[in-house]
């Protein structure tokens, strides 16, 4: 037990000196604010200048590592201009046949031709306004045509039912 009353002496010992510190009163220090304040002007200077939108230019560079990748590149180049050529020609066939098409349904509207109606149709599709008052002509003709096939059609079906109902009157007529 003498243990416990020498700790607990040490104790009261230890609590007595920080009684004392505690009581000594500290003044307070003089600090020098001038860096301070200007590492806080230069922090706000830099965060003013993150906000700004940063111009970036941007720079794109084709670095060609190996023969390979030029190889590649040529061929590829050599490709597109190939097909670019076949389908242009494609195109110029496929008008050709068109304007074909054409010709042939102006010829059939006429109902006949000959080497210099040929000759002058030729010189026609070489201006795009012909080519189109051409179209108008035959598309008109043509739509003539139909309605014309169309009455056709119609005054044959009413021919076909005025007979038909002309054998059912007679009929009727022989029962009686």
């Amino acid at each position: 037990m003498n243990t416990d009353k020498t700790i607990f002496e040490m104790f009261e010992t230890i609590n007595r000196k920080l009684d004392k510190r505690t009581e000594k009163h500290t003044e307070p220090i003089q600090m020098d604010m001038t860096a301070v304040n200007a590492v806080t002007e230069r922090l706000e200077n830099m965060i003013e200048e993150a906000r700004k939108p940063a111009k970036v230019e941007h720079h794109h560079t084709i670095d060609i590592g190996s023969n390979k990748v030029l190889l590649s590149m040529v061929v590829m180049v050599l490709v597109i201009l190939g097909l670019s050529y076949v389908v242009g020609e494609q195109r110029r066939s496929i008008n050709q046949y068109r304007n074909n098409v054409l010709k042939y349904r102006y010829i059939k509207m006429q109902g006949q031709t000959n080497e210099e109606n040929l000759y002058r149709l030729e010189q026609q599709f070489r201006y795009g306004d012909s080519i189109k008052f051409i179209r108008t002509q035959v598309e008109k003709y043509e739509e003539l045509v139909k309605e014309q096939a169309e009455r056709l059609e119609r005054a044959k079906k009413e021919n076909t039912e005025a007979e038909r109902l002309q054998k059912e009157v007679e009929s009727l007529r022989e029962r009686k």
